[in-house]
C-alpha cells in the first residue's frame, strides 16, 4: 500500500525542485522497506539524506529484540546492557526489534572472547575504551565524509544517493583499515614491554614502570578561543596535534591530545627530551600567530592503563606554567628523577640559556 506523504505532512514547506526530490527520495526509502514511523522520524530530525547510510553502517535490517541476542549468543540480557552501555550504545525497548545480524554476531564474538578465558570486567574496560577511541574515529571519517561529498547545490534526494553508494563502496574496506592499524600499535606496544621474572613467577605484570613523561601545552589557548573562530582554533590544535606526531618516533610515543596539550611518553629519558625540545621549538617555527608552547617533563613510577598513564611524574609534567598563565617555558631535564626546568630568557627561536632544576 503506497503512502500519501503529502497527507502525512512529510513535503510541508516544500515546493518546486525541493518538494519532488524529497517525494522521490521518500518513495525509493518506502520502496526499500523503510515504514512511515521511520521516515517522518528522519524527516523530522534532517536525517532523510543518511537513511540509507544507517542501513548500511549498521549492518542490515533491524529484525532482532535484546532477548534474541542474550539466546543466540549465550549472553545474559544484564551483561549485554551493560556491554552496550559501555560501547556507547543507546538502548530503547528490550522488546524492540532494533538489533541487527551485525549485532549478534559481535555478541558472539564477546562469547568467544569470555569462553578463551576473558572476564568480565576486562572485557567492559576494553569495551569502554573501544567506545570512546572508535567515537573519535567515526567523527572523524564523518567529517570528511560530508566534505567530500556534500556538494553545492545538492538536495535531499541527489545528497543521498550519493552518500549511500561511497558508504555502499568504503564502507567494507574500513574494517581491515582499522584492524591494521590496531595491528600495528599492538606491534609497537610488544617492543616497549618488560615483563619482571617476579611478576611472572606471581601470573601478573607489573602495576607500575619507570618511565619518562613530557607534558606540552599552549600559552593562553583559552584567551585565544574568545578572540578567535572556532575553526581557527581548531586549526591550531590540529597543528599542534601533527607536531607532536612529528617527533614522536620511537621510542617516543604520542599518548594523547588534550584540546590545547599532548602527553609524550618514553622509557629512554633523553630520546623524550629530545622530542621535547624539538616540538617546542617547532611551535615557535610556526610564527606569531601560533601561540607560544611550554613542556615539562618527569620521570619515575607511573601506572599504565587502556593506554593512558597516571601517577606523580605525569602530575609534575602538566604543572607548566602555560596553566598558570605565565610564559617562559618549563623545560625537560636529563636527571632520572622527577624534576623541570624554565627557559630564563627564551626567544621566538627557542633560544635562551636553560636552567635546570630539579623537583
Amino acid at each position: 500500500m503506497s503512502i500519501d506523504f503529502q497527507a502525512e505532512g512529510l513535503l510541508d514547506g516544500l515546493d518546486g525542485p525541493a518538494r519532488d526530490a524529497r517525494l522521490e527520495l521518500l518513495e525509493r526509502l518506502a520502496s526499500d522497506g523503510y515504514g512511515l514511523d521511520e521516515l517522518r522520524d528522519a524527516a523530522r530530525d534532517g536525517r532523510l539524506p543518511l537513511v540509507e547510510v544507517e542501513r548500511v553502517l549498521g549492518g542490515g535490517v533491524p529484525q532482532h529484540t535484546e532477548s534474541d541476542i542474550a539466546k543466540a549468543s549465550g549472553l545474559d540480557p544484564d551483561f549485554l546492557q551493560r556491554l552496550w552501555r559501555a560501547l556507547g550504545m543507546a538502548l530503547g525497548d528490550p522488546s524492540e526489534r532494533a538489533f541487527t545480524d551485525a549485532d549478534l554476531e559481535a555478541a558472539e564474538r564477546v562469547k568467544a572472547f569470555r569462553d578463551a578465558g576473558l572476564d568480565d570486567n576486562r572485557i567492559l574496560e576494553l569495551s569502554r575504551v573501544m567506545g570512546r577511541s572508535m567515537y573519535g574515529v567515526a567523527a572523524a571519517i564523518g567529517e570528511v565524509f560530508r566534505e567530500t561529498y556534500q556538494q553545492p547545490g545538492d538536495d535531499e534526494l541527489s545528497l543521498a544517493l550519493r552518500y549511500a553508494e561511497a558508504a555502499r563502496g568504503l564502507t567494507p574496506m574500513l574494517g581491515p583499515m582499522l584492524e591494521h592499524v590496531l595491528l600495528l600499535q599492538q606491534r609497537s606496544l610488544i617492543d616497549q614491554v618488560a615483563v619482571e621474572g617476579t611478576a611472572l613467577a606471581e601470573g601478573r605484570l607489573a602495576n607500575f614502570e619507570e618511565v619518562a613523561v613530557c607534558f606540552a601545552d599552549l600559552v593562553d589557548f583559552t584567551k585565544l578561543g574568545e578572540s578567535v573562530a572556532p575553526a581557527e582554533l581548531g586549526a591550531v590544535a590540529d597543528r599542534l596535534e601533527e607536531l607532536a606526531g612529528d617527533v614522536a618516533e620511537s621510542p617516543v610515543r604520542l599518548i594523547k591530545t588534550i584540546g590545547d596539550a599532548v602527553l609524550l611518553q618514553s622509557s629512554d629519558t633523553d630520546e623524550l627530551l629530545a622530542a621535547a625540545l624539538a616540538i617546542v621549538d617547532a611551535a615557535d617555527a610556526e610564527g606569531e600567530g601560533f601561540p607560544q608552547l611550554c613542556a615539562g617533563l618527569a620521570r619515575g613510577e607511573a601506572l599504565s592503563r587502556a593506554g593512558d598513564w597516571f601517577g606523580r611524574p605525569v602530575n609534575l609534567a602538566a604543572a607548566s606554567p602555560a596553566s598558570q598563565g605565565r610564559a617562559p617555558c618549563w623545560w625537560p631535564a636529563r636527571s632520572r628523577t622527577p624534576c623541570s626546568a624554565t627557559s630564563a630568557s627564551p626567544s621566538p627561536a627557542g633560544g635562551g640559556s636553560r636552567e635546570w632544576t630539579e623537583r
